[in-house]
């Protein structure tokens, strides 16, 4: 039986080997590559050192072979292809530049391949080497820019033809290989160009496929996943009515004097830290952030999705906001104070335009939610008479009284205090202390 420290020994290194292995390669491949290189620069870079180490080492294996074959002239030509590819990815070391030094490796590609086949006897003498020539617009996709592809496999096509029009010519100069060594080339030349074809189809797929997920995160963190499936099936415009919805507005008071005494890194690293710790709220309760506009964040909840929850869910974030705001103060030395402003009722949600959209909401619910919090005071959370009496039994409210809204006239409002299962509450869910209350903060808005 095997000891298990010795196989646990074994196992431990066994995976240091093969992480050295892997930071080998990773090394190689970067051997041409400068930080300041873009992802497609770097690509390119790594698939050029694969191209030109494989190229030269094929080029040695294959003079090797055809010399012991008795082919020392066909020998000569691979050969040339490794001292010229050598020469070629010694300069891209010392450089890290690419630029044009692609181009000698494929000219290469699309020539030798054909003279190799004619000092051989043609094509059936030659093993059908030529398709090697194919290497070179499969190369040409990866380190060449689009426009000249086309033209690397025309070339690879007058190979073709200048192999087929003088195949009958030096068939019957040349001495073929024993028929074994020719059937064996055969093999070996269609298996090599079709697992080449293959890697590098897999590789093209590879890179498809991260460029679509790039693009759909992208796509996500700018709109909501039904709403992004509907635009990329060319949906336009998206304008959909919702019967409930709930809106919540949260902006920093005081915001244009803190601005005016800072600088604007400064102030731009404290919204960020802010509104990414409001990012994480809006995950948490499966909300849908909006925007921000300067200091404002908007949330809505119930849109794009209906939700039968979509007062309750958007109470609970405000609540946490509110935690988190005063977490962040303390943490930091901040006197960070936000209005939140809370509404429910039918909207329209969706996208217009064609430059720069986004998912947007319109209508009277949302303009109500905006001014409850442009008329609402630091560091509370004033809603509706609509979100009070959806939400009443289930959170603690405290009544503002009415107050002048720009547009409606006079409106009641309240304050959201907390959640009734933190709090005693009254039968009505009003805080007892509203009267005293209401002619305080009437007052305060700004």
């Amino acid at each position: 039986m095997e000891d298990p420290a010795i196989s646990t020994c074994a196992s431990t290194m066994s995976g240091v080997a093969r992480a050295k292995a892997a930071s080998a390669l990773r090394g190689i491949l970067a051997i041409g590559c400068q930080p300041i290189d873009s992802d497609q620069e770097r690509v390119a870079k790594e698939v050029f050192v694969v191209i030109g180490l494989g190229a030269a080492l094929a080029g040695l294996a294959w003079a090797v072979m055809y010399a012991a074959l008795g082919k020392p002239l066909s020998g000569s030509i691979p050969l040339v292809v490794s001292i010229v590819v050598g020469a070629v990815f010694l300069r891209f070391v010392s450089t890290k530049r690419l630029g044009r030094l692609p181009v000698p490796v494929l000219g290469l590609m699309i020539v030798l391949p054909m003279l190799l086949q004619l000092s051989l006897g043609g094509f059936v003498h030659g093993s059908a080497v030529v398709v090697w020539a194919f290497a070179a617009p499969l190369g040409a996709l990866l380190l060449r820019p689009a426009r000249e592809t086309t033209i690397w496999l025309a070339a690879f096509f007058a190979d073709l033809l200048i192999a087929a029009l003088l195949d009958g010519t030096v068939a019957q100069q040349v001495r073929p290989l024993p028929a074994a060594a020719i059937n064996a080339l055969f093999a070996l030349n269609i298996a090599g160009i079709g697992t080449l074809t293959f890697v590098g189809l897999i590789y093209f797929r590879s890179q498809r496929d991260v460029a679509e997920q790039r693009s759909q995160a992208l796509l996500l963190n700018v709109l909501p996943e039904p709403i992004a499936a509907r635009l990329k099936r060319g949906e336009e415009p998206i304008a959909d009515h919702h019967d409930e919805i709930s809106v919540l507005f949260a902006d920093l008071a005081g915001f244009t004097i803190r601005s005016a005494h800072e600088t604007p890194a400064a102030t731009v690293a404290v919204l960020n830290e802010v509104f990414s710790v409001f990012d994480r709220l809006v995950r948490r309760y499966g909300l849908e952030k909006i925007r921000t506009i300067g200091d404002s964040y908007m949330v809505a909840a119930g849109a794009p999705i209906a939700r039968p929850d979509h007062v309750h869910a958007i109470c609970d974030m405000a609540l946490d906001l509110q935690q988190e705001v005063a977490r962040l103060n303390q943490a930091n030395g901040w006197d960070l104070s936000f209005r939140v402003g809370i509404n429910c009722g039918p909207a329209v949600a969706g996208i217009v335009g064609r430059e720069k959209f986004h998912y947007d909401l319109w209508g009277d619910t949302v303009n109500i939610a905006s001014r409850m919090e442009s008329h609402g005071v630091p560091d509370r959370i004033q809603v509706t008479e609509a979100v009070y009496e959806r939400m009443k039994n289930d959170f603690v409210f405290e009544c503002r009284g009415p107050i002048e809204v720009k547009g409606k006239g006079p409106t009641v409002t309240y304050l959201l205090l907390g959640r009734a299962s933190e709090h005693a509450m009254p039968a009505d869910g009003v805080a007892v202390s509203e009267s005293r209350s209401s002619s305080r903060l009437s007052g305060q808005a700004t």
